[in-house]
């Protein structure tokens, strides 16, 4: 097996000189690193393309390597390329990305360690991808480099796992199937496990600490967004008005309920983005989740009010990150979620449209009649967190190696849909159980 020790004793210089490996998978012994590199063996191979492995401890990565090999029957995985890299060391990161056309970066919370493997991308002019659902990170991420990605022609793309493929993905798969004027989306997610064990989380800590981190330093977005997004959208019209209060599911049982995850605001930058480059009107969207019991949605009001204040403050903030399953009920814990929870659980999203059967010819021209047409489409997959999240995550960086005469532009940071609209991304994904369908058309 081939360990490639990356310290200060190998220079940069001699590090460009070797012939790049396609994809290195960076945080590999981590919960979401380890699931994500089955599916890494499994589409890598396929398309012939050579990968490698990282993380800091030697003995963990070959360990995982050695199951892996003795899961497939694979025996070339005992010659794959270790790197020994650590965020703490500039130096090791610098020399692995040196070595990739493209990093999977698995290693979280992004906001306080991911700048530092996206800045050396840039530098190396290597591709990178990773699972952040974290709006300062990705979003400053665009501020600071999206320039000199462009430059670098490479892509620099979050939020390609369960935050926020299937949305972003969905959106624009409703838009290429709705004959006329699309004005708005309203997504409605719902979980499910047909798991019938009670043991184990359903999500694992890393999340649990973005999650923590994101509502606690929410307000130094204001800052980046004046500067990211100075210049405003037109207003489309009607509005597509928001509820705070929660109201019955319009497609289902239950009840539905703001979802605050990063949904919402990677489409809209995907819109803005194709409204900016491709002209294209920009689609109003509100994301919702679904919650099937009254009970649990008074339990979850009173928990969500908890805990945003919790967040807030510095002694809150350490007791969240302390004892994360007492703070959750339950459904986060230190412990990695075991495998029955995960692969048995489930998530569906169904995407509402409402537009016109008209067609206009100007983006942002206005309609004086109120919308006529809508339609509904639904995502679907299993194991949200560490399956679907996986599978999008490799194959979307297979398709920035394979099909970049596909993607836009010369490069940048930029959003899943808009770095894969044109792509065979989610041809790929329903082949692969994450599917997507047109579920109907009807008058409004």
């Amino acid at each position: 097996m081939h360990h490639i020790r990356c310290n200060s004793q190998i220079g940069i210089e001699s590090v460009k000189m070797m012939e790049r490996i396609d994809i290195i998978l960076f945080g590999v012994t981590g919960f979401t690193g380890k699931h994500t590199l089955d599916y890494l063996h499994k589409f890598a191979s396929a398309k012939d393309l050579t990968w490698g492995v990282a993380g800091r401890n030697k003995t963990k990565i070959v360990s995982i390597l050695a199951a892996l090999e003795q899961k497939t029957g694979d025996t070339r995985i005992s010659s794959v390329p270790i790197i020994i890299a650590d965020v703490s060391d500039d130096q090791s990161i610098q020399n692995m990305v040196w070595k990739a056309r493209l990093i999977i970066n698995c290693c979280g919370p992004y906001r306080f360690i991911g700048e530092t493997v996206v800045k050396a991308c840039v530098e190396a002019g290597t591709h990178h991808i990773d699972v952040s659902g974290e709006l300062y990170y990705m979003e400053k991420m665009e501020l600071d480099y999206h320039k000199d990605a462009e430059e670098k022609n490479i892509y620099i793309v979050s939020a390609c796992g369960f935050n926020s493929i299937p949305c972003d993905m969905g959106v624009l798969f409703l838009q290429k199937n709705f004959k006329g004027t699309l004005n708005s989306i309203e997504s409605f997610l719902k979980f499910g496990s047909d798991s019938k064990s009670e043991s184990g989380s359903a999500i694992n800590n890393g999340s649990w600490e973005s999650v923590v981190n994101g509502l606690a330093y929410a307000k130094d977005l204001t800052p980046i967004r004046s500067k990211l997004f100075a210049n405003k959208l037109p207003k489309m019209k009607p509005l597509l008005h928001s509820s705070l209060i929660p109201f019955r599911n319009p497609v289902g049982d239950g009840w539905a309920v703001l979802f605050p995850g990063a949904d919402r605001s990677v489409v809209l930058r995907t819109q803005r983005h194709l409204y900016v480059h491709n002209k294209l009107r920009p689609v109003q969207v509100q994301t919702y989740f679904i919650i099937q019991k009254f009970w649990s949605l008074i339990l979850l009001t009173l928990f969500g009010a908890l805990f945003y204040i919790m967040t807030q403050i510095e002694c809150g903030r350490r007791l969240l990150l302390k004892y994360p399953r007492i703070f959750s009920a339950g459904f986060v814990d230190t412990q990695e979620p075991s495998e029955e929870m995960i692969n048995k659980s489930w998530f569906s999203i169904t995407l509402i449209g409402k537009g016109w059967r008209e067609k206009f010819s100007e983006p942002d021209e206005q309609f004086k009649e109120p919308p006529n047409k809508g339609i509904m489409v639904e995502v679907k997959g299993t194991n949200p967190g560490y399956g679907a999240t996986c599978i999008c995550l490799v194959l979307a960086g297979i398709v920035i190696l394979t099909e970049t005469s596909k993607m836009p532009g010369k490069g940048g940071v930029l959003t899943p849909g808009a770095a894969f609209r044109n792509t065979s991304l989610l041809d790929q994904l329903h082949e692969n159980g994450e599917t997507f369908n047109l579920i109907k058309e009807f008058d409004v």
